[in-house]
């Protein structure tokens, strides 16, 4: 009688981390920050967090930042005749003494944040799985990029605390974007070149060194190949985002 084949059994599973361990990782040791997301999903902590965070940033400067910085901008709109004094005045009313106002200014980064992280993940995802043709699921995806973006929390931090004492957010750059001239008159390729050199400051090449760390870890590819795409994927986005900032900006 021939024997019986062995059954197969899984492979076992690397050991989870804890969300606080994996935070720090990312912090201090990102190339070990991933372990364990091949079958733990944590994607949602990072985010809530990030989400948490913006939010309290948000409130706490909302009337000493951003409520100003609306204020001079409808004042401008009445002034080029887009905006009627009596329609500024009611609308000022709202956002300055409505808690609504607050709820309506935080939602809307409620759902814009998540958006942008869902649209990089695809980003990640094609660059991974489509161009280097790995098995890089979007839920991988979206695992790097929410952990990820926790580098970035110091940078939100300190633009709102820029913002708090010069009381506003205008001229605000961490990035490459500081060194450039701020023209007479506002105009669209400066927004749209600030935008872009922004995205190359100190705290935007951490983000896409952590990124590129995991992304190679939770696809299986070489760390190189990864960091060929999504450097190049990371500029063309970079472009994009510019290019939107720049069409909608003041100025010619």
């Amino acid at each position: 009688m021939s024997e019986q084949p062995e059954a197969l059994v899984d492979a076992p599973r690397s050991p989870g981390l804890s969300p606080l361990t994996r935070a720090g990782r990312v912090f201090v040791r990102p190339v070990e920050a991933w372990q364990g997301l091949d079958h733990q999903v944590q994607f949602w902590i990072p985010l809530l967090f990030i989400l948490i965070f913006n939010a309290t940033l948000m409130v706490a400067a909302y009337h000493r930042v951003l409520v100003p910085m609306m204020l001079d901008q409808w004042d401008e709109a009445v002034v080029n005749g887009q905006m009627q004094p009596a329609q500024v005045e009611k609308i000022s009313d709202f956002f300055a003494n409505n808690p609504a106002a607050i709820a309506i200014t935080v939602g809307q980064q409620a759902i814009i944040l998540p958006i942008m992280l869902l649209l990089i993940a695809a980003v990640v995802w094609f660059g991974c799985g489509f161009v280097l043709g790995t098995k890089f699921r979007f839920r991988l995806a979206l695992e790097t990029v929410t952990w990820a973006s926790l580098v970035r929390l110091p940078e939100t931090l300190i633009t709102f605390v820029i913002a708090w004492f010069s009381e506003t957010f205008k001229g605000i750059h961490l990035g490459l974007a500081a060194f450039l001239p701020e023209p007479e008159t506002p105009n669209k390729l400066h927004t749209g070149l600030a935008v872009f050199l922004d995205a190359l400051g100190p705290f935007g090449v951490w983000y896409l060194a952590v990124a590129i760390l995991g992304a190679s870890a939770l696809s299986g590819a070489p760390r190189r190949n990864v960091a060929w795409v999504l450097i190049a994927l990371y500029l063309a986005l970079a472009g994009l985002f510019a290019a939107v900032a720049a069409a909608f900006s003041p100025g010619t």
